[in-house]
């Protein structure tokens, strides 16, 4: 693995093929490390992990339980049609969630999905990606700290562009909605490309990043039913 120091880099960076530019996502809720580039050689976009800065409290955490409260309340609503039982409480200072387990046999093949604090994972790939598919879906939970309502239809238009240009030039690994999305690969902490490009980032700013999103346990503990 080749490593590059830059100065002002912040993130843990993952150079999936081509020579695409970097940019920094979310950059004032990241803290400096210098960049290191994985030897993949498959993506076209360079995406990188960044450490979260914890949210502050008080008045303004107050305006962002009550911002991001109505997608909050339909991805409790979702879960529970979904017939997922209690949902466990994860995360840390950078941000937290109720975590939901799919039913076992129920909608086979489904993976994860974050509605505003409210994430709903599949068991079998929580069991495979443990810990980092948590630090990505809650990536995505501080998207919506920040677009609030906006951020289903937000995605959603960014699911459909990314599909159009998924068409015209495929990405090895990355689904049509997620290649060209950058709210799931640049304006992110833990990218998609941790989950879709194996195996995932490891060493001291990897554990920095998980700790921050209140991880740094054995990814079994997140694993139990």
């Amino acid at each position: 693995m080749s490593r590059t120091k830059r100065a002002g880099d912040t993130a843990l960076s993952l150079r999936i093929g081509g020579s695409g530019r970097s940019r920094d996502p979310d950059s004032l809720h990241a803290e400096p490390a210098a960049a290191v580039v994985a030897p993949s050689d498959r993506l076209v976009i360079m995406t990188r992990i960044l450490i979260p800065f914890a949210r502050k409290s008080g008045a303004l955490g107050a305006f962002r339980t009550v911002w991001t409260a109505p997608t909050t309340l339909i991805g409790h609503a979702t879960a529970r049609l979904l017939g997922c039982r209690k949902p466990q409480r994860i995360g840390g200072q950078a941000t937290s969630a109720w975590l939901y387990r799919l039913p076992a046999a129920r909608l086979e093949g489904f993976r994860g999905v974050a509605i505003g604090h409210v994430i709903i994972v599949g068991p079998a790939f929580l069991a495979e990606h443990g810990r980092w598919l948590l630090a990505h879906e809650l990536s995505h939970t501080r998207q919506h700290d920040w677009l609030g309502p906006t951020y289903l239809p937000v995605h959603a238009m960014l699911l459909f562009l990314s599909m159009v240009v998924f068409f015209f030039r495929p990405v090895a690994k990355l689904s049509p909605w997620h290649a060209y999305n950058p709210l799931e690969r640049v304006l992110i902490c833990v990218p998609i490309d941790v989950i879709a490009d194996p195996p995932p980032p490891e060493g001291a700013f990897a554990d920095c990043v998980l700790r921050g999103f209140g991880l740094g346990v054995t990814a079994q503990d997140h694993r139990r039913p």
